[in-house]
């Protein structure tokens, strides 16, 4: 068909203003496929009082701190896109805490609330111990000079079995990643981590709420009053995003949408991250932390989903911070302690600062390009570098073993029996490819059925011009 005879059939129609305010309504009228749908989230404004009331009750203890008196132990928690600060006391009550984006400047940013911390810490009172956890770990630790470093997955349960003592299962759901810990007996039993995607975890969410031109709390509002949640499944960013543009064209509202990106955040971590195949896993003591767990449409997800009441602090930012307070605590009390932390103090706080600059490592073909951070007292911190020698200045990098050496001198190490006394004879066995690994096996079960086992010499260019030189049955008998 020639484009003059398609243009022929194409009819423009030109509608007045009125006519077209008059055919809005219309738009209404469309409605989502009932199978897409999922239950809203709150059946009444009672339900979601009373959800509020039973979380509300969920928190860590709290204590002023212009009483305290005595050793206080600080735990920071230095995330991938916040940072966060908790004091402590013996009793493990919250004394101060702060909660700031990081802003990709994690050192900084603890350095700030530690000066907002020094300004409001009472003369009676002093910090005893300190511990860090999270991704700026030993770059806060290296500059500030915490006490003990700590993973965040230990310092995640250490603040769980705090204030739910006996937890079976720990979910924590952060900015850029997730964690869940199975626990047995007091110990990690099991850990899975989201790996690559970030799907499920807050950034998500707060993504998806500033495309909206929404903040991630406005966002939130809207889901907990959605009456018809789409259900978007649990796949990852790029395929939600058709997702949401198929339902909005499909006549969702946003309030729709922000409910059922709630419920594919739960989804993902479960039955992607998870695995999860019977809520009956989980054990009878949940809890869920992170600053995911703030958004009350992604709690009540978990519990809707999941089928079961679960114990969400109400400071659920700070269970990292507070964890590692808590840690600093026990080592304290543990080790018998008295002295002070080793971290820096106000006076050397406020002189602190940080001079970065790069450079390439060179001592392999790797060539790193090293991230360098100087600090005023002469210490630093590397990273960026693939391996330990990047940073020359790292503890016990000199006193390594050669375990290419010790696996050598190894083979050398195991008894034969002397010919003598083999019934079955001599056997040999060459000392290549992977004999260097199943060598032990192989000597230990000859040996036992009464073989006298040789090991060949050691390979030499001599010894191999020598081999070369003898005829074909001399070689194949030596």
């Amino acid at each position: 068909m020639k484009l003059r005879d398609i243009a022929s059939q194409i009819r423009a129609e030109v509608l007045s203003g009125e006519e077209l305010l008059s055919r809005l309504p219309r738009l209404n009228d469309r409605r989502l496929d009932p199978k897409r749908l999922l239950p809203p989230l709150f059946e009444s404004e009672q339900d979601l009082a009373a959800f509020r009331l039973r979380h509300a009750a969920q928190a860590i203890p709290t204590a002023p701190l212009a009483q305290a008196s005595g050793p206080l132990y600080l735990g920071v928690d230095a995330g991938s896109t916040t940072s966060k600060l908790a004091l402590t006391d013996d009793a493990g009550r919250l004394l101060f805490d702060r909660y700031r984006p990081s802003a990709g400047r994690p050192l900084e940013t603890v350095t700030a609330m530690l000066k907002e911390l020094y300004q409001e810490l009472p003369p009676t009172a002093f910090i005893a111990r300190s511990c860090v956890t999270g991704y700026g770990e030993a770059l806060v630790q290296a500059g500030l000079h915490l006490d003990q470093g700590e993973i965040e997955t230990v310092a995640h349960w250490r603040a769980a079995e705090e204030l739910l003592p006996g937890v079976s299962f720990l979910l924590d759901i952060g900015g850029q990643d997730m964690k869940c810990l199975h626990i047995r007996d007091r110990s990690i039993d099991k850990i899975m981590l989201n790996e690559a995607c970030s799907s499920g975890c807050g950034s998500f969410i707060e993504g998806f709420a500033a495309s909206l031109g929404l903040s991630a709390a406005e966002f939130s509002g809207l889901a907990l009053t959605a009456q018809n949640p789409v259900d978007l499944g649990s796949r990852c960013t790029v395929f939600m995003n058709s997702q949401v543009k198929q339902a909005q064209k499909e006549g969702a509202s946003v309030a729709d949408i922000a409910a059922g990106l709630s419920y594919s955040v739960i989804k993902n971590s479960l039955y992607k991250v998870i695995k999860l195949h019977d809520a009956g896993e989980l054990g009878a003591k949940v809890v869920v932390q992170g600053g995911s767990f703030l958004n009350e449409a992604v709690l009540r997800a978990f519990e809707l989903i999941t089928g079961r009441e679960v114990f969400r602090p109400a400071q659920a930012g700070l269970t990292g911070a507070y964890g590692a307070a808590l840690l600093a605590r026990d080592s304290y009390i543990e080790q018998g302690l008295s002295s002070r932390s080793s971290l820096l103090d106000a006076r050397e706080l406020a002189a602190f600062c940080v001079v970065k600059s790069s450079a390439r490592c060179g001592r392999c073909g790797n060539n790193c390009l090293l991230a360098i951070s100087r600090f005023p007292d002469g210490a630093r911190h590397i990273a960026n570098n693939r391996c330990e020698r990047g940073n020359p200045g790292a503890t016990g990098n000199k006193d390594l073993p050669n375990l290419f050496d010790y696996k050598y001198r190894k083979l050398d190490e195991y008894i034969s029996l002397p010919p003598e006394q083999a019934p079955r004879g001599l056997i040999g066995l060459p000392r290549v490819l992977n004999m260097y690994e199943n060598y032990p096996f192989w000597h230990t079960l000859l040996t036992q059925l009464g073989f006298s086992v040789r090991l060949s010499p050691r390979s030499s260019r001599r010894r191999a011009r020598r081999l070369a030189a003898l005829p074909r049955e001399a070689t194949s008998a030596t």
